[in-house]
């Protein structure tokens, strides 16, 4: 997973990744910012998680959520909770390229722990 991280012109800390993973530029930027508490509680759940002390760790957020488990992490906006297909007209679908994305656990741990080293 690509990335890279900038700040505006406020100072702000703006996470920018790869295609495909504009809902984890979008978590980090404005789900966990430079919020030391919640940075960690991911961190000592990706431990957790490593040392199959637990088996899923979900953290919700106002726009975004987080699920992790051993192997993969998914990153889901809360619109997609809301949105109901079966009220869209035969055929239509539903653009959520930038609502959701994933990646595996070893990739999504690197990239935390360099946006924490970032924001710190």
């Amino acid at each position: 997973m690509n990335y890279q991280f900038i700040r505006d012109v406020a100072g702000s800390p703006i996470a920018e990744l790869e295609m495909g993973c504009e809902t984890f530029s979008r978590w980090f930027s404005e789900e966990i910012g430079t919020d030391q508490n919640k940075i960690d509680q991911v961190l000592v759940a990706i431990v957790q998680l490593q040392n199959k002390q637990i088996r899923q760790f979900e953290l919700r957020g106002k726009e975004i959520n987080l699920s992790m488990d051993a192997d993969e992490v998914e990153v889901r906006s809360t619109d997609l909770d809301y949105a109901e297909p079966e009220e869209l007209p035969e055929g239509t679908e539903l653009y959520d390229q930038e609502s959701m994305a994933g990646c595996g656990l070893e990739d999504f741990t690197r990239v935390l722990k360099a946006w924490n080293d970032f924001v710190a």
